[in-house]
């Protein structure tokens, strides 16, 4: 009888595919054990993302506190210094030496600054102006005229508050990168509440126009590019003012639109008003412009009539006014004191104003 062989290579194969299968089988069991490994093993920390929290952005006067302030003056400087019918009276009353020493001294050219403020207190007046592009020359300038060693403090990567002293008188300097700088004199109040609102921190105390007396005031004053603030209640010399309406005003607000040769200029009081004010006010202004200050000023002939309009919450008194006899008298009358304002101490290579 004969007798077969295949049945050993059968088994041997299937031996073989066993034997393959197994390790093959293992071999992925490996590479998954690798992977899930590689997966599962310890990574190193991740540090948290810092977030920083962005900065109120908005016009000087929302950094501007309502509390304390006693009058405050904006100004479109870039816009004035640039009008064709102010170039004369700007060299007038503010010569290019003066400008330029000015610049030197501060690192801030007035002439090319789009927007500036000034704010009066009680204990100080604060200083603001935009500075779209690095503001770090006027923070150097700041430092250099201190006498006294300064304190820095940067509560945000954006912003740094530099306090010291000036002779006998307090200044701050807080400085918003591309946006503005604001310099309190005396008091460091005003500066600190500048800085508060940047950084949102003063959400139950308003800025200046929206404070409850300057609120009272119309929007349209805010489009000037020259203007002048300052809220009730009055007292003193100035409750006498306007024939006594001042008195009685919650607030008071100027605004002046260069027109060629002459200036629009728009005075408004709030307050709850009769008809019969609106006559004081035009007799206050006929006092006013037959003064002597009114005299030097060109008050007494107006380029168009003057007119007051009545309304219960509001007198308001329309003028326009010749720019160059304005400008005349304001020279003689104000500008040593602008400039007395505006004297900072000179770096030795500074040329005199």
């Amino acid at each position: 009888m004969t007798t077969t062989t295949t049945t050993i290579p059968q088994t041997n194969s299937a031996l073989s595919n066993a034997s393959l299968q197994t390790r093959w089988f293992s071999s992925v069991l490996s590479v998954i054990a690798c992977l899930f490994a590689i997966g599962c093993a310890p990574r190193p920390p991740v540090a948290p993302a810092t977030t920083v929290a962005p900065l109120h952005d908005g016009p000087l006067t929302d950094f501007v506190a309502a509390a304390g302030l006693r009058w405050m003056a904006v100004a479109r400087l870039a816009e004035l210094a640039h009008t064709p019918g102010l170039s004369a009276s700007r060299d007038l009353l503010f010569p290019t030496a003066r400008l330029d020493a000015f610049a030197l001294a501060t690192g801030l050219d007035l002439r090319e600054t789009a927007n500036a403020l000034a704010a009066g207190y009680d204990l100080g007046t604060l200083y603001m102006a935009e500075t779209p592009s690095e503001s770090a020359l006027v923070e150097a300038r700041f430092r250099d005229r201190l006498l006294a060693g300064a304190t820095t403090v940067s509560p945000h990567p954006q912003v740094k508050r530099i306090s010291g002293a000036m002779g006998l008188s307090p200044e701050t300097l807080v400085r918003v990168d591309a946006k503005w700088i604001a310099v309190a004199v005396g008091d460091p109040t005003p500066a600190r509440a500048a800085e508060l609102f940047a950084l949102g921190r003063l959400t139950r105390s308003p800025p200046a126009l929206r404070g409850s007396a300057l609120s009272t005031l119309p929007h349209e004053l805010d489009t000037a590019p020259l203007r002048f603030y300052a809220p009730g209640p009055f007292s003193g010399d100035w409750a006498r003012g306007a024939r006594g309406l001042l008195g009685a005003a919650l607030a008071f607000g100027v605004a002046a639109w260069p027109e060629g040769a002459e200036l629009r200029v728009r005075a408004v009081l709030s307050g709850r008003w009769e008809a019969t004010d609106a006559a004081e006010l035009s007799s206050a202004w006929t006092d006013l412009s037959e003064s002597s200050m009114g005299r030097l000023l060109g008050l007494d002939q107006p380029a168009g009539e003057p007119r007051v309009t009545f309304a219960p919450d509001a007198l308001t008194f329309d003028v326009r006014l010749a720019i160059a006899p304005l400008t005349d008298g304001l020279r003689a009358a104000v500008a040593a004191d602008v400039w007395e304002i505006l004297r900072f101490p000179q770096k030795r290579d500074a040329p005199p104003p």
